[in-house]
């Protein structure tokens, strides 16, 4: 049974489904705690023991992740974005943050989990490449090769040198699903400065039924997470944790046989 403060909740929720402005793209970012920063993993309590420079470990991990993921992939990315993208969709600490150009997507972030906790669904309007080669991931401005060209004067960005925003090639079907969208920052450790940006309150007491009715338009977490572990995950979502959370009760009839 939903309120119609709910019913007007997901209808705001809905129309961003088909809001178009025209000029940059319009792009989501789920969170399930709305006191959640924009700071990206590998930067979030990490500067006391990096001395505010996370180059090293950065590195570190993702030469790790390269050698220990090589002989796992049949065709293994082919620049260091492309690791990135791979790395940060597996639970490595990098600095980016996941975004996404389909409302309902983000709106699934911001539901997921932690239902005794606001959640929160941010938008903004920003300028995406696909070129992410033109682009050294630890300054979020052109390689030094490409600033040497003529077409290295003019930035293809607002914020170029601060944060980028890239879109992956959609060859991986998670990538695909999300409308994944990532942002790169020069900065690891300070929240990411966009101009406007507006945040939607998701309260945790609607994100069950947010869930069932993202489940009802094929935005369930077996599509989000694609392969066994998603299909695992969303049985669990919806007839696990309803039993344990109190929100479902399931009892099993019982028939006594009579001994002869």
């Amino acid at each position: 049974m939903t309120d119609s403060a709910f019913e007007e909740f997901w209808a705001t929720m809905m129309s961003l489904a088909f809001k178009d402005g025209g000029g940059p793209e319009m792009i989501f970012r789920g969170v399930t705690n709305e006191a959640f920063k924009l700071i990206p993993s590998i930067g979030r309590q990490t500067a006391k023991n990096t001395g505010g420079d996370v180059s090293t470990l950065e590195a570190t991990m993702l030469s790790e992740f390269k050698r220990l993921t090589v002989p796992l992939l049949e065709n293994p990315p082919r620049s260091d974005f492309e690791w990135l993208f791979l790395a940060q969709h597996y639970g490595l600490p990098t600095r980016l943050l996941d975004w996404s150009t389909n409302p309902l997507v983000g709106l699934y972030f911001a539901s997921e989990s932690d239902d005794q906790t606001d959640g929160a669904l941010l938008h903004t309007r920003h300028v995406i490449t696909d070129q992410y080669e033109l682009f050294d991931y630890r300054t979020a401005n052109f390689t030094a090769e490409h600033r040497a060209t003529p077409a290295g004067i003019f930035a293809l960005q607002p914020n170029q040198g601060t944060v980028i925003f890239l879109r992956p090639k959609y060859s991986d079907k998670r990538y695909l699903n999300q409308r994944s969208v990532f942002s790169c920052p020069a900065d690891p450790f300070t929240e990411l400065g966009l101009r406007e940006i507006d945040k939607v309150i998701v309260p945790g007491r609607w994100k069950a039924e947010i869930r069932r009715r993202l489940r009802s338009l094929g935005v369930s977490t077996s599509f989000i997470y694609p392969g066994l572990a998603g299909v695992a995950a969303e049985i669990r979502s919806h007839h696990f944790q309803p039993v344990t959370s109190d929100r479902m009760i399931i009892l099993t009839a019982r028939m006594d046989i009579p001994s002869a």
